[in-house]
């Protein structure tokens, strides 16, 4: 005899729980037989034959009742109920198991009515395929004939071929997707086949930054927003039937897809996750990606972001869903359209923490991230730890290393190197080797690229097999490697996609192609990618970044929508006209208009100032001076320069004329090739009957001396020498180093003349022209990232004003870099160390010819950007300070708008 319907339920329900696994619910069966007068061999079958799917959707209320009659409630303990599809089911609306508890007491709320139509089967029909906004598509064989709602929309074939390299097919499929426009997908392979997992082993500078897992996207593209009518059958929405296995009822004959317990009519949501009305859907809305974490969270009604925002980081923020380029130029508020980007998902929209989140270029920027997010703790990281946390999740015993062991393990893996020259000669291979990873070029190419790197390509295979070897990973490994373990291996591919459902990436267009991989992989099927970034602000092309990244946005992420950030909140009017007058000189740029949002400023906010060659220091202490006589507080003054040697003059000024300030410069300056060398000379100069052993082998392996072998094995351990001792050991040399070696003599006798008889800036020209400017410049370009050598002679000869006395000039020198710094005061720092900070008063120092740009620089346009950063992180007043005799070009450009360009990108804004 089948039981009565509320038995029936009630038994389903119990049964249920007491199968769930845990041993001590076992002890119900025999109380629910004996409440129902069946065996349990009945019970089973009954329960058996009735539709999963509603064993769990009318049960609670009948369950209360036999529950609390049998003084069984104590039994049933609210984590047990969450375990089962129910128990999700009601922690997701209610909130917790507290309330899941509340529910099943006889006290408790109410149940929601079921329609009698839901148990008798007269409920009218859904409008198949749903409301038109779902834009819900259809899945058809390759001979079925169209479902009558389907016919006549853009049908997209896929077939075998599609499987090796789909594409194009992907991509319209995702257009499709994205923009929610339904469409026909002839499947002419097997949905298995089609879902089958795949892995990629090929090195990964074959596959390059625009690689993406497209079998994952494929197979998600086909079924995420489709119905089944394949071979004739009735068109069947699987996330139904997927929601049913957590505790929805399946309605296919309306009013929407499921019922849920406690809230009714459902749609289960399988395109791109964005704010739609409920009210519009005449249904509550759940997204699959809640089904796919097993809850049936209902998605809240559209509500506008909460916080303050100017009209165009509003739009941003209020981004409905998919993939996004935010333009955010300088002092437009890129990191609080970020984080409350984040905020908006989270809290009004009710996204999962787990699927969301933002990922930051570094750690002080993701520790600000963090501090303004505090009130809801989402998920924030760099890209490196988000790499870390992948490889350490497949090899948990893997050890991060430093510089120094980096070092001691690819020396192994080198051919011998020529120290002869007194440089750093593992120093080029340093830089391919993060070349080769961060750029994702062949190692073989890159070793063809430079001819100081002969056998890089097997050192870098190498050394990249023994870090793995004995479980070791570097800073650069650390997204490699997780780049390789994620295409190797599907399931940890899926299991991280699922954790970036949702990503926003700050700092976008400064992703290096091997950062831009990770991004792809990860945000793979959906592309649900916020990108935040100025093509502007790029100025780390030594690594890799590409401005084209940024600008190219749509194209790596299809169907993106574009937002413009167009207000400058920061810089006053005449800075914001000046940057804009500069970057428009560039040609490899999104196009943009970029409005001061204050009225106020003084005319006089951007102030261009020309000093002599000698005065630069003295330049930098002029302006700060003036800012701190007008009321100005040290701490909100920053001196910014293009590389850290052109702040030693600024540096040891400031400090002379008593400024607190923090350091740039430490002594560490000292042990630098160029300054050590110069300083080195004058001591030799100084005293020549006095030399040092030390300072005369110093000198004697530079580049242009070459002094062989025999000179420093006769020149011994006999700590001082005179040039007439040096003059001796001459004599016992080859004719080439008895030449060279007369040669440094004479050199120093010039020297010895300069330091007894000039000041310190004619000593320090005497030291360039015997040798040594030639001697830098020879070392300069020897790295791929190329430091220069020259610019610490330069910074050398802008000190020369402070101190004109030679004799005691290294003296001085060393103890003012151990001079007053403090904890706050005026900041010196180079600009690539200061984006995303800001500063009422900013002076930019050193900009002339062979500065900024700097001469070593193989992209000018980068150098501008270089320039933008720095003069954009003022809040009141900046002055840029050059050269007369040697103004940069850059100094005009800030003035004069260029030529209309004939080229470059433009950009789109979409809402």
């Amino acid at each position: 005899m089948p039981l009565p319907p509320e038995r029936t339920v009630a038994a389903a329900l119990l049964t249920a729980i007491a199968d769930s696994g845990r041993h001590q619910l076992r002890e119900l069966r025999p109380h629910l037989a004996a409440e129902l007068s069946v065996s349990a061999e009945d019970l089973a079958a009954t329960v058996g034959s009735n539709p999963r799917e509603t064993r769990f959707a009318f049960a609670v209320g009948h369950a209360r009742t036999l529950l609390t009659r049998r003084g069984l409630a104590e039994m049933v303990e609210p984590g047990v109920i969450a375990i089962t599809g129910a128990g999700r089911a009601l922690v997701g609306e209610a909130g917790s198991a507290a309330a899941v508890e509340a529910r099943l007491r006889p006290d408790g709320p109410p149940p929601a009515p079921v329609p009698a139509a839901f148990l008798t089967g007269r409920a009218p029909a859904p409008p198949v395929p749903g409301p038109a906004v779902l834009g819900r598509g259809v899945v058809v064989g390759p001979g079925d004939r169209v479902p009558p709602p389907w016919r006549g929309l853009p049908e997209i074939a896929v077939g075998e071929t599609d499987l090796e390299r789909p594409t194009a097919v992907v991509d319209r499929l995702h257009l499709a997707w994205v923009r929610r426009r339904p469409v026909v997908v002839r499947l002419g392979v097997d949905r298995d086949r089609l879902r089958a997992p795949r892995t990629w082993r090929p090195p990964l500078w074959e596959l390059g930054a625009g690689f993406i897992p497209w079998t994952d996207r494929l197979a998600f593209l086909v079924w995420s927003n489709t119905y089944d009518a394949r071979a004739g059958r009735t068109p069947t929405w699987w996330w139904a039937v997927r929601a049913a296995e957590h505790g929805a009822v399946r309605t296919p004959t309306g009013p929407a897809d499921v019922h849920l317990p406690d809230v009714g009519p459902a749609w289960i949501d399988g395109g791109p996750r964005c704010p739609l009305d409920p009210a519009d859907l005449g249904a509550a809305l759940v997204h699959v990606e809640t089904v796919r974490a097993g809850w049936l969270r209902t998605a809240p009604p559209p509500r506008p972001p909460r916080a303050d925002l100017a009209a165009d980081q509003r739009a941003a923020v209020a981004h409905g869903g998919g993939p996004a380029r935010i333009i955010a130029p300088a002092g437009s508020g890129k990191t609080r359209v970020l984080t409350e980007r984040l905020r908006h998902l989270v809290v009004d929209r009710g996204y999962e923490h787990e699927c969301v989140l933002a990922l930051a270029y570094n750690r002080r920027a993701q520790e600000e991230m963090a501090r303004r997010c505090a009130d809801f703790r989402p998920r924030t990281q760099t890209l490196h730890a988000l790499g870390w946390a992948i490889v350490r999740e497949v090899e948990p015993r893997t050890r991060l290393i430093g510089d120094n062991e980096v070092r001691e393990i690819l020396a192994r893996h080198c051919p011998p190197l020529d120290r002869r020259a007194n440089t750093d000669p593992l120093g080029p291979y340093l830089d391919a080797l993060q070349t080769a990873r961060e750029a994702l070029r062949d190692p073989v190419e890159v070793e063809r690229g430079s001819d100081q790197i002969a056998g890089f390509a097997r050192a870098f295979d190498e050394y990249r097999a023994e870090l793995r070897e004995r479980r070791l990973a570097d800073f650069d490994e650390q997204v490699y490697r997780a780049c390789e373990l994620l295409l190797e291996d599907a399931s940890l591919r899926q299991s991280w996609q699922a954790a970036c459902r949702h990503l926003l990436v700050d700092e976008f267009q400064d992703l290096t192609p091997l950062r831009l991989l990770l991004v792809r992989i990860l945000s793979a099927p959906g592309l649900d990618v916020f990108g935040v970034g100025d093509d502007d602000q790029v100025v780390y092309g030594y690594t890799g970044a590409d401005p084209r990244f940024l600008i190219r946005f749509d194209e790596l992420f299809g169907g993106a929508t574009e937002y413009a950030l167009e207000v400058n909140h920061r810089c006053p009017p005449a800075v914001v006209t000046a940057a804009a007058t500069l970057l428009g000189h560039n040609r490899v740029r999104v196009a943009k208009t970029i409005r001061a949002g204050r009225r106020d400023g003084s005319p006089q906010a951007l102030r261009i100032r020309r000093h002599p060659s000698d005065g630069g220091g003295a330049a930098v202490v002029t302006a700060v001076r003036q800012w701190l006589d007008a009321g100005a507080a040290p701490a909100g003054i920053a001196v910014l320069a293009r590389v850290n040697a052109a702040l030693l003059a600024p540096q040891l000024a400031l400090d002379a004329a008593g400024i607190p300030l923090v350091p740039a410069v430490r002594g560490d300056v000292l042990r630098r090739t160029g300054v050590r060398s110069a300083l080195a000379l004058l001591r030799l100069g100084a005293d020549p009957e006095r030399m040092s052993r030390h300072d005369i082998e110093e000198i004697a392996r530079r580049p242009l001396r070459g002094l062989g072998r025999e000179f420093f094995t006769r020149l011994g351990r006999q700590p001082h020498w005179s040039t007439r001792q040096l003059r001796d050991l001459g004599g016992r040399l080859d004719d080439r180093d008895r030449g060279r070696l007369l040669g440094l003599i004479e050199d120093i006798g010039a020297l010895y003349h300069a330091v007894a008889e000039g000041t310190t800036a004619d000593a320090l020209q005497a030291v360039r022209r015997i040798g040594l400017d030639r001697s830098m410049r020879t070392l300069d370009g020897g790295g791929l990232q190329r430091d220069s050598h020259l610019d610490d002679l330069d910074a050398l000869d802008a000190l020369a004003a402070l101190h004109p006395g030679p004799a005691s000039f290294e003296a001085w020198l060393r103890d003012h870099l151990g001079g007053r710094g403090v904890g706050s005061g005026v900041t010196l720092s180079t600009v690539h160390r200061v984006k995303g900070e800001e500063w009422d008063h900013v002076c930019v120092a050193d900009v002339r010819r062979g500065m900024l740009p700097h001469r070593l620089a193989a992209d000018v346009e980068e150098e501008r950007r270089i320039l933008h950063v720095a003069i954009t992180r003022a809040r009141e007043q900046v002055v840029v300070l050059t050269d007369t005799a040697r103004p940069s070009p850059f100094i005009a450009e800030l003035l004069e708008p260029a030529a209309a360009q004939t080229s470059g990108e433009r950009s789109r804004s979409r809402s």
